[in-house]
């Protein structure tokens, strides 16, 4: 089993046009992605902006907003050196195709039910590149479990709060 370790510092996403004003909405529980299955939440992030770019784009280039979280975890686990074809399996045709629970999947639920936060992995899209894929997280401006994310909006334009903030 990996050891689950602390990691604190900036990550990067992209927000597709219909995420915008919900950073922290993962999107990904409603089709599924490599690190988890539809239904499961799973908030994916990058290391640096051009993997978050390249992560979202993949292989088609769509409109969306760089966003950058500051990011304070308490148990991630660094699978960074794992195996790459589990890491890098074709989830999508195991999990469609072939009717088949995708590797990372079952790591994932693993790593989950032994109190991981998330995962640190290799980027698939970005040589080089690095993610994080988060399975527990709130808004560190609220007490809940899982990794404590601010978002980096100054102007509080990527939330509710922008309204909010023009009421007052």
């Amino acid at each position: 089993m990996t050891d689950l370790v602390p990691l604190a510092g900036r990550f990067w996403r992209m927000l597709g046009v219909r995420w915008q004003r919900r950073p922290f909405d993962s999107g990904a529980h409603l089709t599924g992605g490599r690190w988890n299955p539809p239904g499961m939440a799973a908030l994916y992030l990058s290391a640096d902006h051009a993997t978050a770019i390249a992560e979202m784009h993949q292989d088609l280039v769509r409109p969306g907003t760089l966003v950058a979280f500051d990011i304070r975890a308490d148990a991630i686990a660094d699978l960074r050196g794992g195996d790459p074809a589990v890491l890098g399996c074709a989830w999508r045709r195991l999990f469609q195709l072939d009717h088949c629970v995708p590797p990372t999947w079952t790591l994932a639920e693993t790593l989950r039910d032994a109190g991981a936060d998330g995962a640190l992995v290799p980027s698939v899209q970005q040589a080089g590149g690095s993610n994080l894929v988060l399975w527990r997280w709130h808004d560190a401006r609220t007490a809940g479990p899982g990794a404590a994310l601010t978002l980096l909006d100054p102007e509080a334009v990527l939330t509710d709060d922008a309204s909010d903030a023009a009421k007052s």
